[in-house]
């Protein structure tokens, strides 16, 4: 078999291309399975950094529970403190009232007594005055020397 230049140029160009191929399919397919390993590390570490997040979000959820359950409590014992509180001043108000009625109370009784005395005191003034008044215009010398006796004698009699 005669093979002429064309055939062996052909033949040659079917051996390059076949080693071409043989050394470019080893480099593409290394190309592609590097590429297919870069691909399924990023995929790897998408699911690793979406599993995470799901356990940062299941975490979260856990702290706003818990943070809405003491709020809750919070709020009831500052609801609870306010209601004692509350108490608290209804009953000191209450105490206060009753203290200052009493002092009011005691403050009236002392002014009638107050005056109650005044009064006793004018009285006694104004009976003195008029008694004074009737013993001048009525005691003679005789009667004023009696009444000087009397005295006296009360007053032996007080001092014994």
């Amino acid at each position: 078999m005669y093979f002429d230049e064309s055939a062996w140029v052909a033949l040659g160009f079917i051996i390059f291309i076949a080693l071409v191929w043989r050394q470019a399919s080893s480099a593409i397919t290394g190309m592609l399975d590097e590429r297919s390993a870069k691909i399924r590390a990023q995929l790897d570490e998408a699911r690793q950094l979406r599993e995470d997040a799901a356990e940062e979000l299941k975490r979260y959820q856990k702290l706003q529970r818990d943070a809405a359950k003491e709020a809750k409590t919070i709020l009831e014992n500052a609801e609870a403190a306010a209601a004692r509180i509350q108490e608290d001043a209804e009953k000191r108000a209450a105490d206060t009232i009753k203290r200052r009625e009493t002092q009011a109370a005691a403050k009236i009784a002392a002014a009638e007594a107050a005056l109650t005395a005044e009064l006793r005191d004018r009285a006694a003034s104004l009976a003195l005055g008029a008694a004074k008044n009737l013993i001048v215009d009525k005691l003679d010398t005789e009667a004023s020397l009696a009444l000087v006796e009397a005295s006296a004698k009360q007053m032996e009699s007080a001092g014994k």
